[in-house]
């Protein structure tokens, strides 16, 4: 019996192929956070951004067509139609669409730069592939496109190899794993140390700046990163050091509770009721501010907010952008 893939789900894997990135976003708005930094184009230390936390919006809009637009409709093929004459140009027209809804563009590509900035802060020098940067490839081999991932992370290889950079700094642990775990099985001598944005931060959390009063926290930890690549505690003696009162949620560490962000593309109102569930989860810890280290848990848990809740959800790096001087 042949089974179809949803729609929504070629249209990323043939973005990702195409352009580099799921919602067709170009190098230069990939890389527009890093404006004015003046990141050098090779180094030792490679910071690996994927373009993840900046096409967050316009996956949110995607999503907000694919919810109220059935994929089976006139409308919907009418859609996916136009974007097939509008491919021969190099348009997405799902990205011009989801571009007119998108909001919080700047604050998704800030979170880039304030990371960025709290690692020069903390004596890192690293290096940026700027306009060429590549999506890592992840959603392909997570939704079993294997034979195009195998071809896509040559491309991937290529822009990093031109960096001469000996590690790879991921600010999305989703990246992070995939690099770790999948690239060594299809790229014959992918021998680059792999380092998450957390590490780096951990090693040299004594030089982070010091909270002005004790704030109360709470930890939604990330599947990939607790589970996959054993990160956890880290983020822990990261907020301890800068004087944060750290509270934990019933589910924690390995045995968190998923944000609903890995089935937002398929099932959007699925996912709004897990991510509904994990706030509230959060909150019985005894604080209403939440941090995360991914950028998919931030998205999926802000849509998870109740109308009027006053719970603030956050990445760990905003909050240590906080101490980083002017």
């Amino acid at each position: 019996m042949e089974t179809k893939m949803p729609m929504v789900l070629d249209v990323i894997s043939e973005n990702i192929i195409k352009h580099g990135s799921p919602l067709a976003l170009k190098g230069s708005e990939v890389s527009s956070w890093a404006k004015g930094l003046d990141l050098p184009a090779k180094g030792e230390v490679l910071f690996y951004t994927g373009g993840e936390y900046q096409m967050l919006p316009f996956i949110d809009s995607l999503v907000k067509t694919i919810t109220h637009l059935d994929q089976g409709s006139k409308v919907f093929s009418m859609m996916m139609g136009a974007r097939n004459i509008l491919n021969k140009t190099g348009f997405s027209p799902e990205k011009m669409y989801a571009s007119v809804l998108a909001k919080d563009k700047d604050r998704y590509n800030s979170v880039c730069f304030k990371a960025a900035k709290v690692l020069k802060e903390l004596g890192y020098e690293f290096c940026y592939s700027g306009n060429e940067e590549l999506y890592s490839g992840a959603l392909l081999y997570e939704l079993g496109y294997l034979q195009d991932m195998e071809d896509y992370v040559k491309r991937v290889v290529e822009v990093i190899k031109k960096s001469g950079a000996k590690t790879i700094v991921c600010l999305s642990p989703h990246a992070a794993e995939v690099f770790k775990f999948v690239y060594p099985k299809m790229v014959e001598g992918f021998d680059f140390e792999i380092r998450t944005y957390v590490d780096l931060v951990w090693e040299r959390r004594d030089k982070l700046a010091k909270l002005q009063s004790a704030e109360s926290v709470v930890i939604h930890d990330s599947c990939r990163l607790a589970r996959e690549l054993g990160i956890h505690q880290e983020l822990r003696d990261i907020l301890v050091s800068i004087g944060a009162d750290v509270k934990e949620a019933p589910m924690n560490r390995e045995w968190t509770s998923c944000c609903g962000g890995p089935i937002k593309i398929l099932f959007p109102e699925l996912s709004h009721v897990i991510g509904e569930r994990r706030v509230t989860e959060l909150k019985e810890s005894g604080s209403a501010h939440i941090l995360t280290s991914c950028p998919y848990c931030l998205s999926a848990l802000e849509a998870g907010r109740a109308k009027g809740d006053s719970a603030v959800v956050e990445d760990l790096i905003e909050f240590l952008y906080r101490g980083v001087k002017a």
